[in-house]
C-alpha cells in the first residue's frame, strides 16, 4: 500500500509540472533552471533588442591567456651613439679650431662640416633602422659588385689628397668608397655563410675548405683594389672576412693557420723591417713601419706625428689640461683626424680616455646582447661583423696613437673627423637596430 501511494504521488507531481510548462509555453514564459523564470516584461526586452540588433558581448577565454607581442628598440644604444657624435664634435672643434682658423679664417670650419655628415647619417640611420634587413641581404651581391666597381674607379678617376688617390669626386660630392667595401663585406658575407652554412659546416673537410677558398677569393678582389692606395682599410677588410668566416664554420685548420702566420709577421716584421732598409729598400709603407720600429730615429720621415702623439698623452695626466687647453694640436698634423684620442686624453686625461673606451665597449655589449637575441643567422652575421669592425677600428687606432702599432690611417669611428666614415658608420648602426627590430617582446 505505502509503495502504490508513492507512485500515486510521483504521477501528480509529474503531470502538474507538464501543464505549468504548458501554461508557461502559452503565455511565452521561458522557465530557467533552479526554477527561475522569466516574466513577460523581460521577455519583451529581449525581443527589443534583438530587433535593433545589439549582439550580448561574448567572453573568449582563450584571448585573455595570449600574450601580446612588441617589437624591441634599443634605445640605450641610440643614446651610447648620440654620446659618441657629440662629443666627437666637441672635440673635432677643439682640436682644429686653430688651423681652421689660419687656413679658413673659421675656426668652426672642420666641425660645421662634419654636423652637416652627421645630421645625413642619422637620417640615414634611421631611414636603414625601418628598412628590413633582409632587404640588404637579398642585394648582397649588386652591394659587392658596385663597391668594387668603385674601389676599381678610383685608380682611374681618384683625387689625390695627402699624398693618397683614396677619393671620387661625383656631382660635387667627394667620397671614399673603400669605407663602403666595409659594409659590403659584411653583408655578402653574411648571405655567404647561411647559404652554404650545410658546406660549411661539412665533415668532408675538402668540401669546407672548397667554400671557404671561394669566399676569399670573391674578397681578395676589393682587397687587393684598395691596397694599392690603402693599406690600412685592406687590413681591416681581409680581418672582418677573416673572423665572420671562423665564426661561420666548424672547419678551422685554414684560419688555424692564418692566424700562426699572421702573428708571426707581426712578430718579426720591425728587425724585417730593419733589415731590408739598410739594404736600400725605400718605400711610403716601409716608411711608416719604420717609424713604428724606431720614431725618434726617423722623426723626419713620419715619426714626427708618432713622437707628437705620445707627448700629448703623457702631459694628460689623469683628468687633462681642461677642454681646449691642450698644446700639441699646434704640433699634431691633422689632429682632427687619427690622432683626435691623443688631443682627447691631453685635454680630458685619463678620465676622459676611460669614458669614451666604456662607451666603445658598453656599444658592444649591445651588439653582442642583440646577436644573442636574434634567431634569424643572416642577422646574427651582420651585428657581428658589424660589432667586429666597430671593435677593429677602435683597437687599431688607439694602438696606432700609442705606438703599439704602426701608423695606419684608421680613424677613431664616430670622435675622427670624416664624412664618408661617419656615413657608413651610422649606415651600419641602422643595420643593428633593423635586425634589433625584429626581436619580439612579451608584455
Amino acid at each position: 500500500m505505502a509503495d502504490d501511494i508513492k507512485k500515486n504521488k510521483a504521477k501528480i507531481k509529474n503531470v502538474a509540472k507538464k501543464e505549468l510548462k504548458n501554461q508557461a509555453v502559452k503565455r511565452k514564459i521561458k522557465v530557467e533552471k533552479g526554477g527561475q523564470k522569466k516574466t513577460k516584461v523581460d521577455t519583451a526586452k529581449e525581443n527589443k533588442i534583438r530587433k535593433i540588433g545589439v549582439k550580448k558581448p561574448v567572453v573568449n577565454d582563450s584571448k585573455k591567456n595570449e600574450t601580446k607581442k612588441r617589437r624591441f628598440y634599443d634605445y640605450s644604444l641610440i643614446f651610447t651613439i648620440l654620446f659618441l657624435l657629440v662629443l666627437g664634435l666637441i672635440m673635432i672643434y677643439s682640436a682644429s679650431s686653430y688651423t681652421a682658423d689660419l687656413k679658413f679664417k673659421n675656426s668652426a670650419y672642420f666641425v660645421n662640416k662634419q654636423l652637416i655628415f652627421v645630421v645625413a647619417g642619422l637620417i640615414l640611420m634611421i631611414f636603414v633602422s625601418i628598412v628590413p634587413y633582409q632587404v640588404w641581404i637579398k642585394l648582397s651581391k649588386l652591394i659587392y659588385m658596385v663597391a668594387t666597381a668603385l674601389v676599381g674607379a678610383v685608380l682611374v678617376i681618384g683625387r689625390d689628397a695627402n699624398g693618397a688617390r683614396r677619393w671620387i669626386n661625383l656631382f660635387g660630392i667627394k667620397f671614399q668608397p673603400s669605407e663602403f667595401v666595409k659594409v659590403a663585406i659584411i653583408i655578402f658575407s653574411s648571405y655567404y655563410l647561411v647559404k652554404y652554412k650545410n658546406d660549411l659546416h661539412s665533415t668532408d673537410r675538402k668540401v669546407a675548405e672548397k667554400k671557404l677558398w671561394f669566399l676569399f677569393g670573391v674578397i681578395f678582389v676589393p682587397t687587393v683594389l684598395v691596397m694599392v692606395e690603402n693599406l690600412s682599410t685592406s687590413i681591416i677588410i681581409f680581418l672582418i672576412a677573416f673572423c665572420m668566416s671562423f665564426l661561420g664554420t666548424s672547419n678551422k685548420r685554414l684560419h688555424t693557420v692564418g692566424a700562426i702566420a699572421m702573428g708571426v709577421i707581426l712578430f718579426f716584421s720591425k728587425p724585417f723591417v730593419k733589415f731590408i732598409y739598410e739594404r736600400g729598400a725605400r718605400d711610403y709603407h716601409l716608411t711608416r713601419l719604420l717609424v713604428w720600429a724606431e720614431p725618434e730615429k726617423f722623426s723626419r720621415d713620419g715619426g714626427y706625428q708618432v713622437i707628437q702623439g705620445l707627448y700629448a698623452i703623457g702631459s694628460g695626466s689623469f683628468f687633462g689640461k681642461g677642454l681646449g687647453q691642450g698644446m700639441q694640436k699646434f704640433f699634431l698634423p691633422e689632429s682632427q683626424n687619427d690622432m683626435i684620442f691623443a688631443i682627447i686624453v691631453e685635454e680630458l686625461g685619463l678620465f676622459g680616455a676611460g669614458l669614451i673606451m666604456g662607451a666603445f665597449v658598453f656599444l658592444i655589449y649591445r651588439m653582442i646582447k642583440i646577436s644573442f637575441s636574434v634567431k634569424d643567422p643572416e642577422g646574427v652575421y651582420l651585428v657581428v661583423g658589424i660589432l667586429i669592425h666597430l671593435s677593429l677600428q677602435v683597437i687599431l687606432n688607439i694602438a696606432v696613437v700609442t705606438g703599439v702599432l704602426p701608423n695606419t690611417g684608421v680613424s677613431l669611428p664616430f670622435i675622427s673627423y670624416g664624412g664618408t666614415s661617419i656615413l657608413v658608420l651610422l649606415g651600419e648602426m641602422g643595420i643593428v637596430l633593423s635586425v634589433a627590430r625584429s626581436i619580439k617582446l612579451d608584455y
